[in-house]
């Protein structure tokens, strides 16, 4: 694994040094004072990066090394849009969260207002930063809004979000049907459009549709059954968050639809099924996308 971390550390550190340089100088100039702090605080509380270094995977894995301006708009839309769902999502109204990432939720650190116009001003900042790019193809930029849509918005995250809230405390409605809807929307679906939108970037963008789409569904899904396991089984210092909150709020989880067990298991398998899905996305020569699952599969938070 030290090749692939080696790759996506070089990669996150491109992106965090043009998320400081230019997207916060934006951003300050361009927010009232206290809603910059409050945004800035939340994008700088120590995320992964992991969408924005998705999308930027995916067009490199069709491109040069070259990590050009377009791309790294593309990727602090993405960040910021994850952002803004994380602000709203620790609110009392959600999941009611007091740390995320090992410091104050934004709403702890300020005030519940100032984190719900934090959260606003920073998904709408995500689509303005989408006209910064500067395309030939007369289509990208409404195919880029049109995916970040499907992603984040009614149809994707937001739909993920709502039936996610409905069902807590309410056991009679657990199934494994509107588990899988719910994750597919809440955690995968920015995930894919992540993939997508990087993908879209390159001039062969139909060539590897198809395969990212079907390897950023199965990706949200790694992702979604590790957390789940990781909330029982980790402390405070390890996720940075309270640890147990899922199964206190009742909520619909792998583990308590399928046991530890099996959602092991089932993390697991679907962990091979990337590294297959992986073989179309990259030559023989590169590594990051079969490396990936192994990555997430594997995390500690």
């Amino acid at each position: 694994m030290e090749n692939f971390l080696t790759l996506f550390n070089d990669r996150k550190q491109k992106f965090e040094t043009f998320f400081h340089e230019i997207i916060f100088k934006e951003l300050q100039k361009k927010f009232h004072p206290l809603l910059a702090e409050a945004s800035i605080y939340s994008l700088n509380a120590g995320g992964k990066r992991v969408r924005p270094i998705l999308a930027i995977s995916a067009f490199l894995s069709s491109n040069s090394n070259d990590i050009a301006d377009n791309v790294l708009y593309i990727a602090s839309a993405l960040e910021c849009i994850h952002t803004y769902s994380l602000i709203h999502d620790d609110l009392p109204a959600m999941d009611n969260d007091d740390y995320r990432r090992g410091v104050l939720t934004c709403h702890k650190k300020f005030s519940e207002s100032t984190a719900i116009l934090a959260g606003d001003a920073l998904n709408t900042f995500g689509f303005y930063l989408v006209s910064k790019i500067v395309a030939n193809d007369n289509y990208l930029h409404h195919d880029i809004l049109e995916l970040l849509h499907e992603g984040a918005g009614g149809p994707g995250m937001v739909s993920g979000q709502i039936e996610d809230l409905q069902l807590e405390n309410n056991p009679n409605l657990f199934s494994e049907e509107t588990l899988a809807s719910i994750h597919k929307k809440k955690t995968g679906a920015l995930i894919v459009s992540s993939l997508l939108i990087g993908n879209r970037l390159s001039d062969n963008w139909k060539l590897k549709e198809t395969a990212f789409r079907l390897y950023g569904e199965k990706v949200g899904l790694l992702f979604q059954i590790t957390d789940d396991i990781l909330d029982e089984e980790s402390s405070f210092e390890e996720l940075g968050k309270t640890p147990g909150k899922d199964a206190a709020n009742g909520k619909l989880t792998y583990p308590s639809l399928y046991g530890m067990e099996k959602t092991k298991r089932l993390r697991d398998e679907i962990k091979q099924e990337l590294i297959s899905i992986a073989q179309t996305l990259e030559d023989s020569n590169s590594i990051f996308f079969k490396k990936l699952p192994v990555y997430i599969a594997e995390r500690k938070n």
